[in-house]
């Protein structure tokens, strides 16, 4: 998520039905947000109700206090349009539509999002409403108060709308102590849900600045803040900010911009750190009793490494079983070995692509597999034939019973091989295999296509290859798996010690 956060500044009744004060709170908040603008996109919010039918006639002269908030703060219509016209010179704008009146009046003045508020956020009516009438525009949802269950029934639900929805995780008491905050949650809840979960909406004490540093840190990228002025007639809230309180707010959010960066800035600044780094390697270096001549292969036997390491020189780093050395000048005993001197072959980069299409393959079956799982690449002839003759395989579990799956490309075989003591059952989760079963007097090939099952018993002689296209994913429940329990028609296959690779999914 390389896009710039948005701060969204909520006015809710801050405006205190008086619209210069209204414009006011706008102008400050908009000269205070031009520094960071850099870094950060703003949005200011604001609320509708439709207090003609929002507040029940009966109750339309009690003395309730948030019935007298929403009444004495009321904007009139021509009033609201003109406040919104003027908003939307400066800020992106956002409103918390309450009811279904609002919901169209959001949309009539062409809000930029739709905010759905915590304790609207289980409101059945108004979320059918909202996705039947809120087409194209962006969604935004507060999660305050909500259990883990109503969190999940209102994602599905959107979800199976089509709409894109993004959470913010909010705590609903006005204002949130710090030991109430419990900012892991969003951290948990962004687990579960991925980018669904984009932010944090605050109600916390003016004077916590912490807070969206924090989850920015975490990964949130929306951020809700009340805000407002005091003045010689209107006092703020105990939640909201006013102009002094949400500098250092803001500040703090862009100092965790700037430490946390980004994965592409890594990356250029990559070879810095690997420059300064390589004062520190081992160098590569013959033996002083060990001379090597042109086109002979270089052998870890054959070298030391010893500090410093020399500009262009071998160093340890370069060291791995995946790679080949191979001379292109003669080189003295006791003599630094340069990379300029070599042919070098990396068969790692060739495992590194097979891991690629594995990654692929599953992905486009919908096989769900454990990110942290290791592949076994089997290259039986040489990573040179293994798209002819190889197989890929995970090993899920293996202990008083085997699962594990199997990987093959389009066209590749698993060559003949027996077990004399397991028991395995193939069930194709993807795509078409050919399974071949040779016995004493006859040969039996056996096409089994998505969802087919065969079983394998001891030392019946088989080999299987995918004839699907888009290649085929096994599923193998077995007895237990034993290294020394695998025998090949080919004793080059079963002679051949370097056939395995390894090298993890992610």
């Amino acid at each position: 998520m390389n896009f710039k956060p948005l701060v969204i500044f909520e006015m809710a009744n801050n405006h205190m039905g008086d619209l210069d004060h209204a414009k006011r709170i706008i102008n400050i908040f908009f000269k205070i947000s031009k520094p960071f603008a850099k870094k950060i996109d703003f949005a200011f919010k604001f609320q509708f109700r439709n207090l003609e039918t929002y507040v029940h006639s009966n109750f339309k002269n009690s003395k309730d206090s948030q019935v007298k908030r929403f009444l004495d703060t009321r904007l009139a219509d021509e009033e609201w349009k003109n406040l919104i016209k003027f908003t939307k010179k400066k800020f992106k704008i956002i409103c918390t539509a309450f009811d279904e009146d609002s919901v169209d009046k959001v949309i009539y003045y062409k809000f930029d999002y739709i905010k759905i508020a915590s304790c609207s956020m289980d409101e059945w009516p108004l979320l059918e409403y909202i996705a039947k009438k809120i087409k194209k525009k962006k969604i935004i949802c507060s999660l305050g108060g909500a259990s883990l269950s109503s969190i999940r029934n209102n994602i599905s639900f959107f979800s199976s709308k089509n709409l894109d929805v993004k959470y913010l995780y909010c705590v609903a008491k006005y204002p949130t102590r710090t030991e109430n905050l419990n900012l892991e949650y969003f951290k948990y809840l962004k687990n579960l849900y991925g980018d669904k979960i984009l932010g944090y909406s605050t109600h916390e004490e003016p004077n916590e600045n912490l807070t969206a540093a924090l989850i920015y840190a975490m990964g949130g990228r929306i951020f809700e803040k009340h805000v407002g002025i005091n003045s010689k007639i209107y006092h703020l809230n105990k939640y909201s900010s006013d102009n002094i309180k949400i500098v250092s707010w803001l500040e703090n959010l862009s100092k965790a911009i700037d430490r946390c960066g980004n994965i592409e800035n890594r990356e250029k600044f990559l070879s810095e750190e690997q420059k300064n780094l390589s004062v520190f390697k081992r160098g590569v270096y013959l033996k002083d009793y060990l001379s090597k001549k042109k086109n002979q292969h270089l052998k870890i036997q054959d070298i030391d490494f010893a500090f410093p390491s020399l500009p262009g020189q071998l160093n340890s780093n370069d060291f791995s079983k995946f790679k080949e050395f191979k001379l292109k000048k003669n080189i003295n005993a006791s003599q630094p070995v340069y990379k300029k001197d070599l042919i070098i072959t990396d068969s790692r980069k060739f495992i590194e692509i097979i891991r690629d299409k594995i990654s692929n393959l599953i992905l486009r079956s919908g096989v769900i597999v454990n990110k942290n799982c290791k592949l076994e690449i089997s290259h039986h002839y040489g990573l040179d034939k293994f798209y002819k003759f190889g197989l890929t395989m995970i090993t899920i579990f293996n202990s008083g019973y085997c699962k594990k799956l199997l990987f093959l490309f389009y066209n590749q075989k698993h060559p003949h091989q027996y077990h004399k003591e397991k028991q395995e059952t193939f069930f194709v989760l993807s795509g078409k295999v050919r399974v071949q079963i040779v016995k004493k007097n006859s040969t039996k090939n056996v096409i089994l296509k998505t969802g087919d099952i065969l079983t394998i018993y001891p030392n019946e002689v088989h080999s299987f290859q995918s004839i699907s296209r888009e290649g085929s994913i096994i599923e193998e429940l077995s007895t237990t798996s034993k290294k020394d329990d695998s025998f090949y028609a080919d004793n080059l296959i079963n002679n051949n010690k370097n056939r395995k690779s390894f090298i993890s999914l992610n």
